[in-house]
């Protein structure tokens, strides 16, 4: 039957190929010219432009090579011609031909690839997802489709070495000190609530993340793990815009910008608003121990709703007098507000008897938080001889108060506490750089600055509760549960740092940098009040060899402070389970942390590229959250300086273009880490490793197709371990209006309705197991559409060109 289906297919098609090719024949000029385009490893080059021109440069014939890198060109009339061909990343070639005969075959086209140059690279069609800058690894989180909606949290799942748990917490190499910056500027709302303050950023506004391990002496010593740098916004020339809408059944999303840009003045607005909805059931069961005998058993099972609301407004202004001078100030308010509902069943058992009922919670928390920066550049005429002036001023008024209500089994209201928290802050903060070279080229250079920054913060917290009268509607303060906590925190730096480069292409970047910190808070109740001052020496040094043209070689060492902020150091305690309250504790210490690494990067000019890394840290003083329970069963979890941690990691993440359709990226995590506490005398080890990976194809017809994952075995902790956290997404989206807007449809976890992740937990007193169902499986569909005049002004096409994959010609 196949046979005689393939004769059949024949016999009709192949007179239509013969009668096709003797119209073609017949209308196919009198001369003609072929050839094969291949690079210098005889690879035959697709998609290389050939074109033919007179000798007055006039346009005759146009054609694009084949898969097999072959190209045919006709022209009726013979005579001499200039034939030119060209391809991305390939220096161009032209030769003078003559056709006079009706085929020449030119046999083989070779081209060369073009030579490199430091951080400088030419356009390519395809964006590359994953660079390496320097010292920092840089995610382009413009070019991926998949951030068209969601957070700046689910951005951040993709950037490399970072990993984003079903909890919200943001970790760097497993840790989760990490000091996030906003566009290269500390932002206090980052410091005051991470999770919640990502939630308030678009996806959609992020053009790129940078991840930075080993920062220089420039930036803050603050963030054990490193730094993580959100790039928003882009400057535009003339009159601009995007409008980005997304709408899910977990989350809903709208994002307008306006950019204004004259000649000497740019105006940039940015309006958000967002909804997400996250619900998680837990089941814990924990056992007493006493001597290593059970003396008691603990069941809770809880639902919990947290509904997450928030709008955000930004105003910047930038002002050029001249070619060496910008004068900028950015105006920012964002609101938030996360009320959260929860049920809990606690069933608890012991010599003494049994103790059931449930509970109903209702949370609220929130803050109004306000922003102005002013910034001035000056640039001088030596190459990157520069100043910069940085001013911050912020304040924030935070309200975070929760309600329980308990009933006993049969549905008597027996119990009830309120506890209402108010706080607020102001940060101010003055921070001068300057950069003077000591080469001619700007190679060698010299880095110093100082930095100073102040942070007032005050927190009121009060308990009402009727447990001295089970049942009354009458509710009475609990004096030693209410106190006013008023903290401070000054911080005076000073930095020099020094970079140069041998001619044997050795780069050296020593530096060091010195914060003098002040810090502590004073009650008005019955808690001590507390001040404490210290000072750190803060090294660094990086050392960089080029092996060739496409690989590096680096050598780091630096050392990186976590300080306690004062939901730390606060000894209010949160007692929304009363089973289970958390606490700060007012005696931490700052934690330092020592890093060595070794890194290799290998950048192909096709656009391949492998960077990996293998680094040790290790601290002696590590801030880790305790948990400990009492003879009722009580658990009480505080941070402490208590334990030792070490880590022996590896770093591999990569990016390719298969072709100019096809993309692949991702990344992978590896690392043992060892805690010991001397003075509990506990001890817990394990590895970890972690992966996610991209690929998105570009079909015909302004298609665009993603799948996306990530996944990691679990954290290590102290006292504990996690299993398992991974999620996976589809997105597919379709380009409209002349590319100008697109439609994109996200599929986060479609075969799972909920993440079920375990967790144990042992110390002398206790151990537990518990078991969280995360319900993040979701549909969201979005709306993006850029609108105006978006070309680029010249300095952000100079910065751009660093951007893309490509040729990279190395100046000396």
């Amino acid at each position: 039957m196949a046979g005689k289906f393939l004769a059949l297919l024949l016999v009709t098609v192949f007179p239509l190929a013969v009668n096709a090719q003797s119209v073609v024949s017949a209308e196919k000029a009198s001369f003609q010219v072929k050839g094969l385009v291949v690079d210098t490893s005889g690879k035959p080059l697709e998609r290389a432009t050939v074109l033919l021109r007179s000798k007055d440069s006039a346009m005759v014939k146009t054609a694009v090579s084949g898969n097999e890198g072959r190209f045919v060109l006709t022209t009726p009339v013979k005579g001499t011609y200039v034939l030119s061909i060209s391809h991305t990343g390939y220096e161009p070639y032209s030769r003078v031909i003559e056709m006079n005969v009706p085929e020449t075959d030119m046999g083989k086209f070779i081209l060369t690839r073009q030579s490199k140059q430091l951080n400088e690279v030419v356009i390519q069609h395809r964006k590359a997802l994953l660079q390496n800058k320097g010292d920092k690894l840089v995610y382009n989180a413009s070019a991926d489709i998949g951030n068209k909606s969601g957070s700046a949290a689910d951005v951040l799942r993709r950037a490399p070495m970072v990993t984003v748990g079903s909890d919200g917490v943001v970790k760097l190499r497993g840790d989760a000190s990490v000091k996030v910056l906003l566009n290269g500027i500390p932002s206090g709302i980052f410091a005051k609530n991470l999770k919640e303050a990502l939630k308030m950023i678009p996806a959609s506004s992020i053009q790129s993340i940078e991840v930075i391990t080993a920062p220089s002496a420039r930036y803050e010593a603050e963030g054990a793990a490193g730094v993580i740098n959100i790039i928003t916004g882009r400057k535009v020339k003339q009159t601009s815009g995007n409008l980005d809408l997304s709408a899910g059944n977990l989350e809903q999303s709208a994002n307008l910008g306006l950019s204004l840009s004259r000649e000497k003045f740019d105006v940039t607005l940015m309006a958000s608003g967002s909804f997400e909805k996250e619900q998680q059931k837990n089941n814990l069961d924990r056992s007493l121990l006493h001597n290593v005998q059970n003396t008691g058993n603990l069941i809770q099972r809880s639902d919990v709703t947290q509904k997450t609301k928030g709008t955000g407004i930004e105003l910047g202004t930038e002002y050029r007098p001249d070619s060496s001078q910008k004068i900028g100030a950015t105006l920012s308010y964002w609101q938030e507000q996360w009320p959260v509902k929860s049920s809990l069943y606690n069933y608890y058992k012991d010599a003494k008897g049994i103790a059931e009922y449930n509970q109903l919670a209702d949370q609220k928390g929130g803050y109004h938080y306000y922003d102005l920066t002013l910034s001035y550049v000056k640039r001088f005429k030596r190459k990157k001889q520069e100043l910069q002036l940085l001013g911050n001023l912020s304040r924030s008024a935070d309200r975070s108060d929760y309600t329980t209500d308990q009933f006993s089994p049969d549905g008597r209201h027996f119990f009830r506490e309120l506890s209402p928290n108010k706080g607020r802050s102001g940060d101010y903060s003055f921070q001068l750089d300057y950069t003077h070279p000591l080469s001619k080229k700007g190679k060698s250079f010299l880095e110093t600055g100082m930095r100073w920054s102040k942070n007032n913060a005050a927190s009121n917290y009060t308990v009402f509760n009727n447990l001295h009268n089970p049942g009354s509607s009458d509710l009475k303060q609990d004096l030693e549960r209410s106190d006013s906590m008023n903290y401070f925190q000054d911080i005076t730096a000073a930095y020099v740092s020094t970079s140069f480069e041998t001619q044997s292409r050795w780069r050296f970047r020593l530096g060091a940098r010195y914060e003098y910190t002040r810090l502590g808070a004073r009650f008005r109740g019955t808690a001590p009040s507390f001040a404490t001052h210290f000072s750190n020496l803060v090294p660094g040094i990086l050392v960089a060899k080029d092996i060739n043209e496409e690989q590096e070689l680096k050598f780091n060492y630096t050392e990186r402070i976590r300080r306690p902020f004062i939901w730390d150091l606060n000894p209010y305690t949160d007692a929304s389970d009363p089973r289970n309250l958390t606490t700060g504790n007012p005696r931490l210490r700052p934690e330092v942390t020592r890093l060595l690494e070794v890194s290799h990067a290998y950048n192909m000019p096709s656009g391949f590229t492998l960077i990996s890394s293998v680094y040790f840290s290790f601290n002696s003083n590590s801030i880790e959250s305790l948990a400990a329970a009492d003879s009722n069963g009580i658990s009480r979890t505080m941070p402490q300086n208590i334990a030792s941690n070490r880590r022996l990691g590896a770093n591999i993440n990569m990016y390719t273009a298969v072709n100019d359709n096809w993309a692949i990226s991702g990344g992978l995590e590896l690392y043992q880490v060892w805690f010991k506490s001397p003075a509990l005398q506990i001890g817990n080890s394990g590895s970890f490793h972690a992966f996610n990976i991209n690929t998105s194809y570009t079909a015909p017809g302004g298609y665009i197709f993603e799948l996306s994952g990530d996944y990691s075995n679990g954290f290590i902790t102290l006292q504990g371990k996690n299993t398992a956290d991974y999620t996976y997404r589809l997105v597919v989206q379709k380009e409209i209006m002349q590319k100008k807007a697109s439609i994109t449809l996200s599929f986060n976890n479609p075969f799972r309705n909920y993440l079920k992740q375990q967790s144990v937990a042992t110390a002398p007193t206790f151990q537990s197991h518990a078991v969280t169902r995360y319900y993040n499986q979701s549909l969201s569909i979005a709306f993006n559409w850029q609108f105006g005049r978006a070309h680029k002004n010249e300095e952000e096409k100079k910065a751009g060109q660093a951007e893309y994959p490509g040729r990279r010609r190395r100046s000396r």
